[in-house]
């Protein structure tokens, strides 16, 4: 794949920008001013403030009132008394002061056609108030996401990858001088697991209360996806911590089958994540069926099925999953695998992979790409400890998965098909409900 330069990334978010969302999509600057923000915040990336890389979020709109997506209210600002030119000077003296877990710079752009606001034609003009729910939400720790302001949104991760949003919805990344597929997401990704989720879903399905007036097929879809979202909201987490770990997910009935030593075992009579995800998604169908309902009466409803007070709840319910997730997360920081069972049973931490090193195992590795005839096969001897006990943990058990993060962050999969041990590196790990086409 050839290397893409911010001007090349630009290309690409207005060749998407109108098919991102539905309804009207927010202003996108002209075609000259928005390669002058990309590159700004490109090069200010590689930058570092006092020794500290800078990581930060761009709002842009041609006002300094935006508003948020789906429900036009305000954003809460805080104007500079001063305008700043958009420049990566202007960039580094104020990123540090403005956290992106919570906040983005405010960049003001001029209108097509109209002048331009300084030499750059873009200023700085206030910071933003976004809420720590969705920064959550671009990191992919969280499932739902509250409404992102209604503007072309530039997240700065890393030195040299950005994410671009229309809205809450993400159009394209770039990374280590690529353009990333974010379609490969739904598509590629998780398909193998399917078999170990589908397991953990029917251990899961007498406690849930299904929609009555939803299709079948799209109750199951979001099952589907929550279940997969709160897997990686934990893996995730692990990535947060920028510790590393391992995450192995077993299909229920096949724990006997992890060859493992668990310094840490979990009892079987609770499981807080599972309890909290059924009271989510049974929150969800519940609204569901209110959305439904005020469709089919022409926009009545009665008091009991206000939808603001549905949509609450739901909000509510999400925010306990994703803390319950976090904890979990939090629980591979200690030395060895976590154990996750396919229905959100913790089984334990800190296990330890227990089988003779001396006999290596084969992985194919899979990039999505190329076809499952010709796949190369890698040498478990190539990789670190890590990865290699988390090969071979796959390789001789039943049903079972495993996502391994890096301390820089990359995660990989290994997952078995056929008595074949599978590999998928860079795996994309962002949340489903913020991709676009």
């Amino acid at each position: 794949m050839d290397y893409v330069s911010p001007n090349e990334l630009a290309y690409e978010v207005r060749a998407r920008w109108e098919s991102g969302q539905h309804g009207d999509p927010p202003e996108l600057p002209d075609a000259d001013n928005l390669r002058k923000l990309l590159t700004a915040a490109f090069v200010a990336s590689l930058e570092r403030e006092e020794g500290r890389p800078l990581r930060f979020v761009l709002c842009c709109a041609p006002a300094s009132s935006p508003v948020k997506d789906g429900l036009g209210g305000p954003v809460p600002i805080v104007p500079l008394e001063v305008a700043r030119p958009l420049t990566v000077g202007s960039i580094r003296s104020l990123a540090p002061a403005v956290s992106p877990e919570n906040a983005a710079l405010l960049v003001r752009f001029p209108r097509s056609g109209r002048a331009g606001m300084g030499d750059a034609g873009c200023e700085i003009a206030a910071v933003l108030h976004m809420g720590e729910n969705v920064a959550r939400s671009r990191s992919g720790r969280s499932f739902y996401h509250r409404p992102a302001p209604h503007t072309l949104t530039i997240e700065v991760a890393d030195a040299g990858e950005l994410h671009i949003y229309q809205g809450g919805t993400r159009l394209v990344s770039m990374k280590a001088g690529h353009l990333q597929n974010l379609i490969a997401y739904s598509t590629l990704e998780f398909l193998p697991i399917s078999p170990i989720l589908g397991a953990g879903e029917s251990a899961l399905r007498s406690r849930i209360v299904p929609p009555k007036n939803e299709a079948v097929r799209e109750t199951s879809d979001f099952e589907w996806t929550a279940l997969l979202n709160t897997i990686l909201c934990i893996v995730n987490g692990v990535r947060a911590r920028n510790h590393g770990g391992t995450v192995l997910l077993v299909s229920p009935g096949a724990e006997m089958s992890l060859p493992v030593r668990t310094k840490f075992g979990l009892s079987d009579h609770a499981s807080v994540l599972g309890d909290r995800f059924v009271q989510f998604v049974n929150t969800r169908h519940v609204l569901a069926d209110a959305r439904l309902n005020r469709a089919a009466s022409g926009g009545l409803m009665t008091a009991e099925q206000a939808l603001p007070h549905l949509q609450n709840a739901a909000f509510a319910a999400e925010d306990d999953l994703v803390d319950a997730a976090d904890v979990v997360a939090g629980l591979a920081a200690v030395d060895g695998a976590l154990i996750l069972r396919a229905d959100l049973r913790t089984m334990g931490f800190g296990a330890e992979i227990v089988l003779d090193a001396a006999s290596p195992v084969m992985a194919y590795e899979s990039s999505g790409r190329t076809p499952s005839g010709s796949l190369p096969v890698v040498d478990s001897e190539s990789f670190g400890m890590r990865h290699r006990s988390a090969l071979r943990c796959v390789g001789v058990a039943d049903r079972v998965a495993a996502f391994v993060v890096s301390q820089d962050g990359q995660v990989s999969l290994f997952w078995k098909q056929d008595s074949r041990v599978f590999l998928k590196r860079n795996v994309n790990t962002a949340n489903p409900n913020m991709l676009g086409a």
